[in-house]
Formats: C-alpha cells, sequence, structure tokens
C-alpha cells in the first residue's frame, strides 16, 4: 500500500525505479501481432500468466560482467514476451506501453538499432495524452542514431535540443522539465547499490529463479549505464537549452484558480468534519475534531501516532526536507541552493549508500504527505475539522509479508476506521493512496512465499480480494459520509489493474484524477471509468509538518480539492445529502473528452450557496 502521490516522487531517481520494478512484467507485443479474433481478450491485468526465470548469478553481478552471461536470460524474455502476444489480445494501452519499453530495452541491450524505429513509434501509437505521445521515444531514437553513426557526445546534446525544441512546448513543457531533472540525478554507482543492496536481497531469498521482470530491470539498468550515462551532461545541457529558450513564453490560461471558492470566516455556516484517510497529519497547524485521529502501524496492528514518525531520523529532518525541496525545484527546472545541494549529494553517493538514501527519501514523502493532503483540503474553510486516520506505511525497502492474519487484520482495520469515522460525525473524507494485487506479489516474491509466480498471483488475488471487499463493504456501510479518493499516477487504468479504492464504485464515492491549471490532464494521471473527476493535482502548494510549504504533484493533490469543495458545500448548508452534495459537484463539472473538470463555484451555485470569491 502506498500514498498515491509521494512528494519526492518525481526526483526519484532511475535506480529507485529498476527496484520498483520487480514485479512479473506485462509481456512486450511484437510490432505486429495476429488479428485480435485470434486471441484470447484481455480486460484484467489478473488475467496475464506470471512466469519465473532462473539466474545463474546475482543480478548486481550482471550489471557490469560479460554481456554473454545476460544474452540467454534477454532471450528467454523476449521469447516469452513474444509468446503471449500471439496468444493475448490486451485491451489496455498502458499495459502495452510497458511490452514494448521491455521490448526496446532488449532492443537497445543487443544494439539491434534498426529494430528501434518500429518500436518507437509503436509506443506512440499507443499514447492518448499529447506530451507523452510527441516525446515518447525520442532520446531513444537520438541514442540509436548515435550508435550506429558513431558520432560524438556533442551531436547528441545539438539533437536534443533541436528534436525536443521542435515539439509544442505547451503539450511538453512538464515532461521535459521531469526529463531533465532525473537525468540530474542520474548516478550508475546508485543504481549498482540500488541493486547490491535490494535486488540482491530478493535474488537471494527466492534462491535466484526470480520472476522475469527482474530481468527486464537488470537489462534496463544496464541500457541505462552504458549509453544514457555517457551522455548524461549532453542530454541535461540540450534539455536545458529548450527550456531557457522557452522561459519568456506565457503560460497556458489559469483556468483553475478563477472557479475556485472560499467561505469567509464570518459566513453562515457550520462546522464540518473532514477526515484525512493517509500517512499521518501533524494536527497541530489544524483544528481537529474532538476524536483527532486514529492509526495503525505497517502491520495493521493498532497505534498512538498520528503523525508518522521519524524515529532515528529524526535529527536529520533539516537535510530531508532540503533534499525534498531540492527535488520538487529540479522538478519545475528551478536552479536554487536546494536543487543544486540535491544534485551534489546525489553525484557523491556510493553504492553502499543507496538503500539508505532511498529509504530516507521514502520515509520523508510518508512524513510530509498526510499533511500537504490536509492543507488542501481545507483552504479556505475556516470551518473545516480534521479528523486523521494514520496508515504508518513501510518505508524499508524490505516489505511486510502478506498473509491470511495480516489480510484479516487490515479487513478489520479498515472496518474500525470507517465506525471512527462516523463517530466523529464527518461528511467528507479524503483517500489520497492505492494499490492493486500486484503489489502483494512482489512483496510475496520478495519473501519466496508461493512455489511458482503463478501460485503467488493466486495467493495475492485472494488477499487482496479479502482487503478489496472488506473496504468496499466498510465504505458503503457509511453512506452519511462521502468518500473521495485519488485515482493513481501511473498512467494507466485503475480498473486493469483494479486498485483500491480508485477503482471501486459506490454511490457514496468519487474517485479524481489530476490536470495542470490549465484544464489538461497531466501526464502521469490515471485514467478508467471509475475515474469521474479531475481536478487542479500540478504543483500544488500546501503545508508540511512544522508549517513550512511546499508545492508538489500527483492525483494526491487533486482529490483533497474535490474533498474541499464537498466539505465546503455542506458547511455552507450541513442539511445537504452525501447524493446532492455528489450530483451537484458531477453537474457542475467540464466536460473536456476525457477530463471532467470540477467546477466549484458552479456546484455551489447549483444548489443555491453563494460564497464569496
Amino acid at each position: 500500500m502506498k500514498p498515491v502521490a509521494v512528494a519526492v516522487a518525481p526526483a526519484l531517481l532511475l535506480a529507485a525505479q529498476v527496484v520498483a520494478a520487480q514485479s512479473p512484467p506485462m509481456p512486450t507485443p511484437a510490432p505486429t501481432a495476429p488479428s485480435s479474433a485470434e486471441r484470447t481478450i484481455v480486460t484484467r491485468a489478473e488475467q496475464l500468466p506470471r512466469r519465473s526465470i532462473r539466474l545463474q548469478r546475482l543480478p548486481s553481478e550482471y550489471l557490469a560482467g560479460p554481456r554473454d552471461a545476460l544474452l540467454p536470460l534477454a532471450d528467454a524474455l523476449e521469447k516469452n514476451l513474444r509468446a503471449d502476444l500471439e496468444r493475448f489480445d490486451i485491451q489496455d494501452a498502458a499495459t502495452l506501453r510497458e511490452y514494448h519499453g521491455t521490448l526496446l530495452s532488449l532492443a537497445q541491450f543487443r544494439g539491434d538499432w534498426t529494430a528501434v524505429p518500429a518500436l518507437v513509434e509503436r509506443l506512440r501509437s499507443l499514447q492518448d495524452k499529447p506530451g507523452p505521445r510527441a516525446t515518447s521515444g525520442v532520446l531513444a531514437s537520438i541514442v540509436a542514431e548515435q550508435q550506429l553513426a558513431r558520432r560524438a557526445a556533442a551531436w547528441v546534446r545539438a539533437e536534443v535540443e533541436k528534436r525536443f525544441g521542435a515539439l509544442a512546448w505547451a503539450d511538453v513543457a512538464d515532461g521535459v522539465k521531469r526529463s531533465k531533472s532525473q537525468f540530474e540525478l542520474l548516478n550508475p554507482a546508485l543504481v549498482q547499490g540500488a541493486f547490491e543492496q535490494q535486488v540482491d536481497v530478493m535474488a537471494r531469498n527466492m534462491k535466484l529463479d526470480v520472476p522475469e521482470g527482474m530481468v527486464g530491470s537488470i537489462i534496463g539498468a544496464r541500457v541505462q549505464n552504458e549509453l544514457l550515462a555517457p551522455v548524461r551532461a549532453e542530454v541535461v545541457a540540450g534539455l536545458q537549452a529548450v527550456i531557457a529558450r522557452h522561459a519568456p513564453v506565457a503560460a497556458r490560461p489559469d483556468v483553475w484558480t478563477p472557479r475556485q471558492i472560499a467561505i469567509p470566516p464570518g459566513a453562515k455556516a457550520g462546522e464540518v468534519g473532514i477526515g484525512i484517510w493517509d500517512s499521518g497529519v501533524d494536527l497541530s497547524l489544524f483544528k481537529p475534531t474532538p476524536g483527532r485521529g486514529i492509526a495503525f502501524d505497517r502491520e495493521m496492528r493498532p497505534a498512538t501516532a498520528l503523525l508518522r514518525p521519524l524515529g532515528e531520523a529524526e535529527s536529520r529532518w533539516p537535510q530531508l526536507r532540503q533534499t525534498v525541496k531540492g527535488a520538487m525545484d529540479l522538478r519545475a527546472a528551478l536552479d536554487t541552493e536546494d536543487a543544486r545541494r540535491l544534485k551534489q549529494t546525489v553525484a557523491s553517493l556510493r553504492p553502499d549508500q543507496a538503500k539508505a538514501f532511498q529509504e530516507d527519501l521514502t520515509l520523508a514523502g510518508y512524513y510530509i504527505h498526510g499533511t500537504h493532503v490536509a492543507g488542501i483540503a481545507v483552504e479556505g474553510n475556516p470551518f473545516a475539522r480534521v479528523f486523521t486516520a494514520s496508515m504508518l506505511w513501510e518505508h524499508r525497502s524490505e516489505p511486510v509479508q502478506p498473509g491470511e492474519e495480516l489480510s484479516r487484520r487490515t479487513a478489520a482495520a479498515y472496518a474500525q476506521i470507517v465506525r471512527a469515522f462516523q463517530a466523529q460525525k464527518l461528511r467528507v473524507v479524503n483517500m489520497s493512496w492505492r494499490y492493486g494485487a500486484g503489489a502483494y506479489e512482489e512483496m510475496l516474491a520478495w519473501h519466496n512465499v508461493g512455489a511458482t509466480a503463478e501460485e503467488r498471483k493466486q495467493i495475492a488475488r485472494r488477499l487482496f480480494a479479502v482487503e478489496r471487499e472488506a473496504l468496499r463493504a466498510a465504505i458503503a456501510s457509511a453512506p452519511e459520509i462521502l468518500f473521495v479518493a485519488g485515482s493513481g499516477n501511473e498512467d494507466n487504468s485503475a480498473d486493469f489493474d483494479e486498485y483500491i479504492p480508485a477503482g471501486l464504485q459506490l454511490p457514496n464515492l468519487l474517485t479524481v484524477g489530476a490536470v495542470d491549471r490549465s484544464g489538461e490532464e497531466t501526464s502521469f494521471s490515471t485514467f478508467g471509468k471509475s475515474v469521474v473527476l479531475h481536478a487542479n493535482g500540478f504543483e500544488v502548494d500546501s503545508v508540511l509538518p512544522g508549517g513550512d510549504r511546499m508545492k508538489a504533484s500527483g492525483t494526491s493533490m487533486a482529490s483533497p480539492q474535490v474533498a474541499n469543495l464537498a466539505a465546503k458545500l455542506f458547511a455552507l448548508n450541513p442539511a445537504l445529502t452525501v447524493a446532492q452534495v455528489r450530483d451537484a459537484i458531477l453537474q457542475g463539472a467540464e466536460r473536456r473528452g476525457r477530463v471532467n473538470l470540477v467546477h466549484p463555484r458552479r456546484s455551489a451555485e447549483l444548489l443555491g450557496l453563494a460564497p464569496a470569491p
């Protein structure tokens, strides 16, 4: 389980992404596939097979070892992926993008540069958002041409500037800035350390019979180290030139701010309780409900801490805060002291420091996440009272081992939390977190539970079903409360991956995707039939524990915008029902293709409420 957006996520290194990619991969299709009539239609992730591949050495030893040692694993992976695409017609573009991304990495690893253009074109065809469609594969194409023609690194810089500079800036600005920040933090030593300290541990646990996704991670990391790291400075310089060229360009119009509403302190309104079901909240910054909150530890046992404890990292919080701030500044392409300090820190890290660095980032993210969300939920509402349901998720790389007992405790905790919401007479609850059965597959694999990858899938599905149905029942048991969930940040379908709570459909639940201030869907926002609303989730300013402020992006920041609106409507008219508030929010929203953009002022007017601008 994890928040929909951890505030440091935009700056997490590619090394951390490698570690996160240990789940069994979705099979990669060939550029041309048989007709759908010849294949089995797949509409959910659970319908895809899971497999293992046996390694002959530790994953980290494949990173710098002889290429010949890795080739048999690459061949086995590609054979499996292509065979699966002969069999399945996968009805999910995001999943297909993963497949072609794996095939692209395999082609790059082998030096099969002639295969790159077709794979890049296929990846672009699978994108339905303008920015990702424009930028997908641009860098891969440049590297392929460089390798084919044996061009110098300086050529890469010029091509990066030319090709990215030719794209529509309004569509690609966010992606270009994000790519630049990732390359600025690219450090092969950190990749090596992530493998030695984390991936190797999992492989040992599994006696080297690992999910085939780990092979894809090894190949991806090797491609990164061998092809991207050598031109890192040139890529950063090229992207920076593009950003600088467009600095004078006016941003897209802000349609979000003018439609907001605020309740004056002297307005005729009633107190309204808002639940923040998250990673913990610094309640000293808010007006709490009488009960204040409820908390559960990493094993779903009752806990007392309502704000995530930092533990031994308490003394490092000033530095961690600077790291998080630097990550956000890099993400926004800002040349600040915090951003420069973060780049210097990452560049100096040794392999043996990778695990501690990543865990510190995760801990910092959990520490600030719930408070940041709460700040958004109460903005402009002096009548808001906060109650926290604090989930003290594990920040260390060694996951909790799933099992029947843990899932039963989780199910019971969900029911207990909702009863606590009811006891506090809350009207709105925000849930900026999500997970699916795939998360449990990863955790089971880490602990080597299950004889095969397929067995782990079945165990994960069974455990997940217990928790899914418990959460569904808990929310349904409180029809007087409007629950609001963030959809996720994987640019995928919450339906295909069966996320909870995002994938649930209930009359007192709204799932929210993210747009920027111009109302355009963000490149990261998860979608699906359960995602019925969109709100601003891009560089949203809010408070951190202690009272500092910071901008963060994610559907975690979009969801509390809707909770904020609902709470204001309930405050202005406490007699409103959940159905009335839900209908007003949906009817007031502005449909823009797949986006259904929340319009707070219009929703208030539909209910005959007229707060100050």
